[in-house]
């Protein structure tokens, strides 16, 4: 176990019409204007966007719109809302949808009070010192951004987009509105995604090649083992309460840190993954992760440090004794909630290109990341094929 800090500060407000109280929680806070940031139509379907703009109105409030967020959120549009917002004068960004929204929110946040391109903090070019702060309303158990250091942006401004991800610990949200009943609406592909990247949080803390920790990797079991339960459930039945609020704990205990204290984070996977939906942009990045997951697992299994943990995976979350059996078992799950296994199921507009994403993953071959097998050029080109 490895020296650490830990610090979790988000404060949850967790439960049934929980965001009824968003503008009596930002007025105890003692700020008096927000700008409100969300991506599509869907909060206003489901009823939420009048819920947010009562609540704020109600409490005095004074509030500026940003809609639009994509998926895989776009640098452009983060600079675009930081160009409207500088002369506002903004004290706090509430930011109410799922992990996107939340990412650009963080983004915004460091921009605003940044000069420069916010994406050099992506790139680790600068670190930065201050940032806004930023309040939640979840309405997706997935990326698990509301508790969460990291900040994941798509460079559009470059041919392929670039997906980076950057931890700061002034990324963790001041609080987060958690009630399970807003993503009752979400459908079961997004509810499948979601499902996916709670486990990839925790299953790649829980693979480490050199550092162990029994304590964060018991919760890791523990976490996993109620996601498979309730992620089949959620997939059934997506009005089950106990469901979608089991998956929204797992989604923000999941990456927060906790699953992975006194051990080094190496989030290889997502890297993988980030090349493939930075070059293919309409990849959902959940069925990304749940094609390489498996790949990733059967190129490390030579690897006799790997085999162990994984091995001990495939006894704890499906009582087998094989940890190849183990890996294909989760790999039938993910079939089992409509999560795409194969490259080609995707579905893409282009055909796949392995060998475009090894080049892109490696920098032309001058990338080596370290791991159980380190990757390289040639070992993500493996990988990618893995997942053909």
């Amino acid at each position: 176990m490895i020296n650490f800090d830990f610090i979790s500060p988000t404060k949850i407000f967790f439960g049934k019409e929980k965001e009824n109280e968003v503008g009596k929680i930002i007025a105890s806070y003692g700020y008096k204007k927000v700008v409100f940031i969300y991506g599509g139509g869907s909060i206003k379907r489901i009823g939420l966007y009048e819920k947010v703009i009562n609540s704020l109105n109600q409490n005095k409030i004074e509030f500026v719109e940003i809609s639009g967020v994509e998926p895989n959120p776009k640098l452009s549009h983060v600079k675009k809302a930081i160009n409207k917002l500088k002369s506002e004068n903004i004290e706090l960004i509430l930011a109410v949808g799922g992990g996107s929204v939340i990412d650009e929110a963080k983004s915004i946040s460091h921009g605003l009070v940044n000069e420069g391109d916010p994406f050099d903090f992506n790139i680790a070019k600068r670190i930065s010192n201050k940032a806004l702060p930023v309040g939640v309303i979840l309405t997706l158990s997935a990326a698990g951004s509301e508790l969460s250091t990291s900040c994941v942006i798509t460079n559009d401004e470059v041919i392929p987009f670039k997906k980076n991800g950057f931890n700061n610990e002034l990324n963790r949200p001041l609080f987060a509105i958690c009630n399970p009943e807003l993503t009752y609406s979400v459908s079961k592909f997004q509810t499948g995604c979601g499902i996916v990247d709670i486990l990839m949080h925790t299953l790649e803390r829980y693979m480490n090649p050199n550092d162990s920790c029994m304590f964060s990797e018991q919760l890791a079991i523990g976490l996993m083992k109620t996601v498979l339960h309730y992620g089949k459930i959620a997939i059934e039945n997506p009005y089950d309460y106990e469901a979608r609020a089991n998956l929204m704990l797992a989604s923000s205990y999941s990456h927060n840190g906790l699953t992975g204290l006194g051990k080094k984070q190496a989030m290889r996977v997502h890297g993988l993954e980030h090349t493939l939906s930075g070059c293919y942009d309409e990849v959902a990045h959940g069925a990304g992760l749940s094609v390489l997951w498996p790949a990733w697992c059967l190129y490390v299994l030579k690897d006799e440090r790997a085999n162990k943990q994984l091995t001990t995976l495939a006894k704890e979350l499906f009582n087998l004794d094989d940890a190849k059996a183990g890996v294909l078992a989760l790999k039938q799950y993910f079939k089992d909630i409509g999560m795409p296994v194969t490259l080609k199921e995707l579905n893409t507009k282009e055909p796949i290109d392995v060998e475009y994403l090894a080049l892109t993953y490696s920098n032309n071959k001058t990338r080596v990341v370290k791991d159980f097998l380190d990757i390289n050029y040639q070992a993500a080109k493996e990988i990618y094929t893995l997942g053909e």
